[in-house]
């Protein structure tokens, strides 16, 4: 519930490349591998796989659900660590070793995924157009590249990120697609 709740705080005004996000997003990603057969690891915990309401997957689908998360140069490398933990959750499915409640957890989190129809609509997000107007994050993206060769750094850096969170985000849709070609 804490590390859920620290995942949830707002960037501070002087961000520094250490803060708490980060540090709960790496401690998360540096857990999430290890294989542990008779019981959850602590990253399966954190993200809510033990059962808990107020677990890191739901901020975690929050924070990615804000196009400024994504977009702001000082979170947007925090967006491409959230995007790799969907597809880490996502992979989980594949592990012959994983406790049974832990796969209950995980099918039920890739359900909420389905139902709330987030593989589509991210993907619109990122590579179709949004809404009448808005062009998609690849759009807006690619408009540095083609245009302004001396960006600024932190530009740079979050096209990087936003480039890598599109690369994480196809890699879950990929396990996606194959697991429901298989359901079949």
């Amino acid at each position: 519930r804490a590390f859920s709740k620290g995942l949830s705080l707002p960037v501070p005004e002087t961000y520094t490349d250490s803060n708490l996000r980060d540090v709960i997003l790496d401690l998360i990603l540096s857990n999430i591998g290890l294989e542990s057969n008779s019981s959850l690891n602590f990253s399966l915990m954190m993200l809510g796989l033990s059962g808990s309401r107020q677990n890191c997957f739901n901020v975690i689908l929050d924070l990615v659900a804000d196009v400024d998360f994504v977009m702001n140069p000082s979170t947007s490398s925090m967006a491409t660590k959230c995007f790799e933990l969907i597809f880490r959750v996502c992979e989980l499915g594949s592990r012959r070793a994983l406790p049974e409640l832990a796969r209950a957890q995980q099918i039920y989190l890739t359900e909420k995924l389905r139902r709330s129809n987030f593989w589509h609509s991210q993907a619109v997000r990122y590579m179709g157009q949004r809404g009448g107007s808005a062009p998609s994050i690849l759009h807006e993206v690619s408009r540095y590249f083609r245009y302004d060769q001396d960006q600024d750094a932190k530009i740079s850096k979050r096209n990087n990120d936003v480039l890598h969170s599109m690369a994480w985000l196809l890699k879950g849709l990929a396990v996606e697609m194959r697991f429901l070609m298989n359901a079949q």
